[in-house]
């Protein structure tokens, strides 16, 4: 009889271990303060605390997190849960911040797209041996004529519901007795961000121009990818698709999803987007104006946005210039105050909308050839005065390098700890 994992058993070992640490975990009072306090944090408790999160997932230099030399299974889809896994154990007991370790092992709904990109080739092109993250447009659009709208084609979804009873039989049958499968869907998995996906089909400085040459056809193309979102939203709900995302989920920019105020009132078990978080950003904005971004980008997201039950807004772009916009957004619960924006505005803002001020700190002190404390203590100390009185989140993004030294985050979250004794909620 063949082995229901499809696994050495070297590796079933391994994956066991790492679930039984992930159960007994799960269930310790740290953890259960976590979540506890993530709650209070959402519900703006009077006696709510600084949540602190250190994302190392980006790290090339990781050792000795979980590198590859910290993973030991073999095979390839073993190695990615065990890198999950680990990740998890890492942020616990070595980095010691506010990351929750969830009582069950993930499934993601397999969901296959048809026509990614509206029928159209792929709008971003990188040179071959260039850095990962490196790339230029090529976008397949470029004056918006009849003829190239006759050339967009709606995505078409389909739920493979027979991949993903294999994956969740599969992983039944390495943990189970350890953990339960849960559905949970990836990060992003259920996004489609309007302005970055408009740069892949007409390109940064087309639609730059495209604002002044042709605002009619832009307003075009903007909604119908907002209309493709919004059936796209349409169609996990009918599917039922979608899982909640209202407990040790990603939300938004890298928070957590903990919160009292989903699923909403009328839920008997399908999730409809009103039971969701969603998570809407513009980055590509950041060059237009304050006006061209009303005009132009925010219509498109408030539609879309106006769907679900708690929305997240922002990402890396300055959100300050668009203040008087965020305050129209339905159903704003947080809003990523990014290394670029202008703390005492975002302060002011959030206090009088009740809205998180989610900062990231700039990753550059950790890219740095020294650690300068001193300097982090003095950026951590402004994010704690300006935020004062608000629901405060600190969360360390988009670090790649630490000059090996990955264990500047251990003390980058002791840190943050002692900024925030300052805090006044």
């Amino acid at each position: 009889m063949s082995d229901p994992t499809h696994l050495p058993p070297h590796d079933a070992s391994i994956l066991r271990r790492l679930g039984e640490w992930t159960a007994a975990a799960a269930t310790s009072p740290a953890n259960q303060e976590k979540i506890a306090a993530w709650l209070r944090h959402d519900a703006g408790a009077p006696d709510r605390r600084v949540m602190v999160l250190a994302e190392i997932d980006y790290l090339q230099d990781q050792q000795p997190f979980f590198g590859p030399a910290e993973l030991h299974c073999r095979d390839p889809w073993a190695r990615g849960l065990e890198r999950r896994l680990r990740l998890r154990q890492c942020e616990t007991e070595v980095l010691r911040d506010d990351h929750v370790v969830t009582p069950y092992v993930e499934l993601h709904p397999a969901i296959r797209v048809e026509n990614g990109n509206f029928g159209l080739p792929g709008g971003r092109h990188r040179e071959s041996g260039a850095d990962a993250l490196a790339f230029n447009y090529q976008p397949p659009l470029q004056e918006l004529t009849e003829a190239e709208f006759a050339r967009l084609q709606p995505r078409r979804f389909t739920w493979d519901r027979t991949a993903e009873e294999q994956e969740r039989e599969r992983l039944e049958a390495v943990f189970g007795g350890i953990l339960p499968v849960q559905r949970c869907d990836a990060p992003w998995q259920f996004n489609l961000p309007l302005t970055s996906t408009l740069l892949d089909l007409v390109g940064l400085e087309q639609f730059m121009m495209l604002m002044h040459d042709h605002p009619e056809g832009l307003h075009r193309l903007m909604a119908f990818l907002r209309d493709q979102q919004l059936a796209y939203a349409d169609w996990l709900e009918v599917e039922g698709v979608w899982p909640l995302n209202n407990g040790g989920h990603y939300v938004g920019a890298g928070s957590i999803g903990y919160t009292a105020a989903l699923p909403q009132a009328g839920f008997t078990g399908r999730v409809r987007a009103r039971d969701r978080w969603y998570g809407c950003e513009s980055q590509e904005s950041v060059s237009i104006s304050p006006a061209q971004y009303r005009e132009f980008v925010f219509p498109y997201l408030r539609a879309v946005a106006a769907r679900y039950g708690r929305v997240y807004y922002g990402c890396c772009e300055p959100a300050d210039p668009l203040l008087d916009c965020l305050a129209e957004l339905p159903n704003l619960a947080r809003v990523s105050v990014s290394p670029w924006a202008n703390e005492a505005k975002m302060g002011e803002f959030c206090r009088t909308h009740g809205v998180a001020y989610s900062r990231k700190p700039s990753p550059n002190f950790f890219m740095a050839p020294v650690f300068d404390e001193a300097a982090v203590r003095e950026h951590l100390a402004a994010t704690v005065a300006a935020a004062r009185g608000c629901r405060l989140e600190i969360i360390q993004r988009d670090v790649y390098t630490t000059h090996n030294q990955p264990l500047r985050f251990v003390r980058w979250v002791e840190l943050v700890r002692e900024a925030a004794r300052d805090f006044v909620p």
